[in-house]
C-alpha cells in the first residue's frame, strides 16, 4: 500500500501539472485547437495585440485582445463575414467583409464601414481570429502563449 507521503507527493505533481497547463487550455479554448497548433508551426504569422487607448484600432472596443493571422500565412484566405485589419487612407481599420468580388486574379472586398471604396489584398494586414476581453487570466494566458510560440516553435527544432 501507498504511504500518506507518497499520495501527497503524487497529488502535488498532479496539481502542479494541471496549473502549468491551464494557460494553454485557456488559449486553446479562446482561439481553437487548429489555430493553437498552427501558431507553433508558423509563429511569425500570428499577432496578439491589446487594444487600449494607445492602439490605433478605433473600430474595436478598448480592453480587448485581438488575435490576428497575418495575410502572409501560407493558407491565408478570406470569406464573407470575416473580420479583417487593413490600411485605408493611411489609417488602420478593422471591419467585417460584406462582399467579395473577383476580376481575374484581383479580389476586392467590401466592408461594413459604409465606405463605397473596396479593400484590395495589398491593403490587408490580416484576418482577426478572435477578439477577447482583457482580464488578468486572459492577459497571463496570452503572454504565456506568445512566449511559447516564439521559444518552442516546430520550425526551430533541429534533430542531429
Amino acid at each position: 500500500m501507498m504511504k500518506k507521503k507518497e499520495i501527497k507527493k503524487i497529488l502535488q505533481v498532479i496539481v502542479f501539472i494541471s496549473l502549468a497547463n491551464l494557460p494553454f487550455l485557456t488559449t486553446v479554448q479562446i482561439i481553437g485547437m487548429d489555430t493553437f497548433l498552427d501558431s507553433f508551426e508558423n509563429p511569425e504569422q500570428y499577432i496578439c495585440i491589446q487594444n487600449n487607448k494607445n492602439t490605433i484600432l478605433p473600430d474595436v472596443a478598448d480592453g480587448k485582445y485581438i488575435i490576428i493571422q497575418k495575410s502572409t500565412h501560407p493558407s491565408f484566405s478570406l470569406e464573407k463575414d470575416d473580420e479583417i485589419i487593413y490600411i485605408s487612407e493611411g489609417e488602420i481599420a478593422c471591419n467585417k467583409i460584406l462582399d467579395i468580388n473577383s476580376l481575374g486574379a484581383i479580389k476586392s472586398y467590401y466592408v461594413t464601414s459604409g465606405d463605397t471604396q473596396p479593400v484590395y489584398e495589398s491593403q490587408i494586414i490580416g484576418r482577426v481570429v478572435n477578439i477577447i476581453d482583457d482580464n488578468l487570466w486572459t492577459s497571463m494566458s496570452m503572454k504565456i502563449w506568445e512566449i511559447s510560440i516564439q521559444q518552442f516553435n516546430i520550425n526551430g527544432v533541429t534533430i542531429d
